[in-house]
């Protein structure tokens, strides 16, 4: 009786060992939709407490300057709420950037498990109607969206960097009024100023943290063209 090569053992152990690995790689592909509903769903809610936070603080701002005729007791109101929100505003906005990036990863590990399922039988990839490319066009292809920097507009950090900006310059252009007694022709402009310059900084670390995670994570199977609309 012959005994089996190397090459034979590799293979059996290979087919014994298939079934484990799908199931596997199953479980792996329901842990990460679940991971990404959850992502999804953590800055949904907070986005939605610190746009609440800031709806309470502006009607509160609007009875209390009603209240004392704009009298100190608004400023002290004023100069204690208004930082308070930006913070709060400021910590949404990073970690609704977190969860965004941490959607795209958990997206382009889909994309990596489908590409091995359309390997299983590459006759019948034309069934499955989602890329199988583990890179960012990849994983905006599938979503009907362009590789673009101007993605980065539509994004809810995005909106919430705008707000922190508004906020911000709001809030300077008050504590300029209030502490130092200065007229609307200079608290406008150094409002806004700081408003600009806050909004930059926000854009400037957002694109910083999307650039770098198209390099922490190298794609295994790249997309070979530009994703294009179906139209």
């Amino acid at each position: 009786m012959n005994k089996p090569t190397t090459e034979q053992l590799r293979q059996l152990g290979h087919a014994q060992g298939q079934p484990a690995f799908m199931q596997a790689l199953t479980t792996e592909h329901f842990t990460l939709q679940t991971a990404r509903a959850v992502a999804v769903s953590e800055g949904n809610g907070r986005t939605a407490l610190y746009l609440g936070a800031l709806s309470s603080t502006l009607v509160a701002l609007a009875l209390v300057a009603q209240g004392s005729l704009f009298g100190e007791v608004f400023h002290v109101v004023a100069l204690t709420v208004l930082p308070a929100v930006f913070f709060l505003g400021l910590v949404t906005y990073v970690r609704i950037l977190q969860s965004s990036i941490e959607d795209i990863l958990y997206a382009r590990a889909i994309n990596r498990i489908r590409h091995y399922y359309t390997e299983i039988d590459p006759s019948q990839a034309r069934y499955f109607l989602l890329s199988g490319s583990d890179d960012i066009p990849g994983v905006l292809a599938n979503m009907g969206l362009r590789d673009s920097w101007t993605q980065l507009l539509f994004t809810m950090p995005s909106a919430v960097a705008l707000i922190n900006s508004l906020l911000g310059g709001v809030t300077v252009a008050v504590a300029i009024v209030i502490l130092l007694g200065a007229a609307l022709p200079v608290a406008v402009p150094a409002g806004m100023a700081s408003g600009t310059a806050t909004l930059a900084l926000h854009v400037a670390y957002q694109v910083r943290r999307f650039a770098a995670m198209r390099t922490d994570v190298a794609a295994e199977f790249p997309s070979d063209r530009r994703p294009r609309l179906v139209r």
